[in-house]
């Protein structure tokens, strides 16, 4: 899949914007704070509806304007997607070829994000590799984020009447239907969540097998807050968050919040059996993360046989020689990609890399 056409009206700091892109490399350069990343974002929204920065995207719209719209042409192997998306406060209208849709306007996100975030995702809190399960594996299966929006708003209108309890307002007996719904949401995102582990996880492995030249084994291992033991059952998952959830009842109500579920569970990452959070260098964990990005890649061409979108922010010059290397050659002349650079490698990278070069300033293309 390719982006051959991108126009921003009133997209964060650009008043207006169009932009070209090559089919294959295009790097967006100039100093911090001038709308590189802007791009990327807007990139990423014209393909999933949603931003990678924000969940308030009335902060997209620029300031002082009224509404901020994205139009995009998107090519795939068998046909051309106009995408348009405009924003207003409160309200957002997504269109692909002149019909008005719901939820991703591919139907598939289309699109690999790498930022510097991604590089501390192994050292971060849970919050963060639970995102990266949302954001990242969670898309494989078309039904993942329906069902995440349903859990999270059963969760805070739950956590809402724990309070309510606590404060004793209402009684207990009012928590039975929101446990049940909690939980048989809850055991859909599980079920969903340890599916996809499953089924990407011997890419993961297969790809840090080759890119260390077999001397590293790559594992992600999910950690439940439930004791589900061997079970992957959907039912019998339910089954179990009901009967812990009356082991928690109490607590849950004492701290007003609850205790257990999708929305506490963590990832572990581990290289050769070894916890790659505490022990593993610096340079293993962003073989990791390099790892499951291009895994990521690869996955999506064997899914819907196209290759999703690539974007790099600002960080390909975190990564080493070998390791850009290792990216290129996977990626070099299928997938379109777009980096953003503060353009101290400018020249460096024209040496090396065909692509057009895009240079931005105060929300302006430009030619530096």
């Amino acid at each position: 899949m390719y982006l051959r056409r991108l126009s921003l009206t009133n997209f964060r700091n650009y008043e207006q914007m169009d932009l070209e892109p090559d089919q294959f490399l295009n790097v967006i350069y100039g100093p911090n704070a001038q709308g590189k990343t802007n791009i990327l974002e807007s990139v990423y929204f014209t393909c999933t509806g949603k931003s990678f920065r924000t969940q308030r995207e009335i902060e997209i719209i620029r300031w002082e304007s009224g509404f901020s719209c994205v139009n995009s042409l998107l090519e795939t192997h068998s046909r051309q997607l106009e995408i348009r998306i405009l924003l207003k406060p409160g309200k957002k209208i997504i269109e692909v070829n002149g019909v008005q849709t719901h939820g991703q306007p591919l139907g598939w996100p289309g699109v690999v994000l790498f930022t510097p975030d991604d590089l501390v995702m192994i050292k971060g809190s849970p919050q963060e590799r639970r995102r990266f399960l949302d954001l990242e594996i969670g898309p494989f299966n078309p039904q993942y984020s329906h069902n995440l929006s349903l859990y999270n708003r059963v969760l805070s209108q739950r956590n809402n009447l724990l309070r309510e309890i606590k404060e004793k307002r209402i009684k207990t007996d009012a928590l039975d239907v929101w446990n049940e719904q909690l939980c048989r949401y809850g055991a859909k995102l599980l079920f969903m969540r340890l599916e996809l582990l499953k089924a990407l996880s011997p890419y993961f492995n297969s790809i840090h097998s080759d890119i260390t030249g077999g001397k590293e084994k790559l594992e992600l291992r999910y950690l439940s807050t439930l004791k589900l033991g061997g079970t992957a059952v959907e039912e019998d998952i339910y089954e179990q968050f009901i009967r812990e959830l009356a082991v928690v009842k109490n607590e849950e109500i004492s701290r007003a919040q609850s205790l257990i579920g999708p929305h506490r569970d963590d990832l572990s990452v581990l290289i050769n059996g070894v916890d790659a959070r505490t022990y593993g260098s610096q340079g293993q964990q962003r073989t990791v993360v390099l790892s499951i990005k291009i895994s990521l890649i690869m996955n999506w061409y064997r899914e819907m046989n196209e290759y999703p979108v690539l974007l790099l922010d600002d960080v390909l010059f975190e990564l080493d020689h070998s390791r850009q290397e290792e990216l290129f050659k996977r990626i070099k002349g299928v997938v379109q990609t777009f980096v953003t650079s503060t353009g101290r490698n400018k020249q460096e990278f024209e040496n090396i890399f065909a692509g057009r070069y895009f240079g931005v300033k105060s929300g302006k293309i430009i030619t530096f």
